[in-house]
């Protein structure tokens, strides 16, 4: 699996497949850590005590009227909202996460090693940031909104490579490809969801 090392320090300029990973097989390395109101994994409702539940490959976690916290590998964490849903995916990297947001919202965490988020186009996170995916419709069409609180994420078009940084974000579709516009946006605008993922993570460092 091809990917991007992206530093925190967000350099403008990078192409995908600078690092080649091995991929690791057979290990959920994937854990629900967190559940709220009414959260599926692989159609089976969870109960909100359910804490430290492996996630195999391929796995796949949707939430109704509920919130679910799920640690990855290497520290990065996903924070899945209301009427949310995602997929893991078997082809990921050595050390690191690949996954599918397929509907509503998500924020993401990272630490020493950024996933790759696949939201209508495959993004690749930085380590040590904060960003926010929220998938929505306009005139019929799907687009992920992808916003970076901290760090860097570089996100695929057809010839090449959105790169965008603390207070940038794209509406990604994959008919628009090189189309895709980076804009501005600010990074004090927060709802729900990021509050209660900021909680969570503050709570999570205190007890490490």
């Amino acid at each position: 699996m091809n990917s991007v090392w992206i530093s925190a320090l967000g350099i403008e300029f990078l192409t995908f497949g600078s690092v080649v990973a091995l991929a690791q097989q057979g290990t959920a390395r994937e854990v629900i850590a967190h559940v709220e109101g009414t959260v599926f994994l692989d159609g089976q409702r969870l109960e909100p005590s359910a804490t430290r539940l492996p996630v195999k490959e391929d796995a796949s976690v949707r939430t109704e009227n509920g919130r679910v916290e799920i640690l990855l590998a290497a520290g990065d964490t996903v924070f899945l909202g209301e009427n949310g849903s995602m997929r893991f995916s078997g082809n990921r990297g050595f050390n690191s996460s690949r996954f599918e947001i397929l509907s509503g919202s998500a924020v993401i965490t990272t630490s020493e090693l950024g996933s790759a988020v696949v939201c209508e186009e495959e993004v690749q996170l930085s380590d040590s940031g904060v960003f926010r995916f929220d998938v929505h419709r306009v005139a019929d069409e799907r687009f992920c909104r992808v916003r970076v609180y901290r760090g860097a994420a570089a996100a695929q078009m057809p010839s090449f490579v959105w790169v965008l940084t603390n207070g940038k974000m794209a509406d990604l579709n994959r008919r628009c490809g090189d189309d895709t516009q980076r804009n501005d946006f600010n990074i004090e605008d927060i709802d729900g969801l990021d509050r209660w993922s900021r909680q969570l993570a503050a709570s999570d460092a205190r007890h490490h």
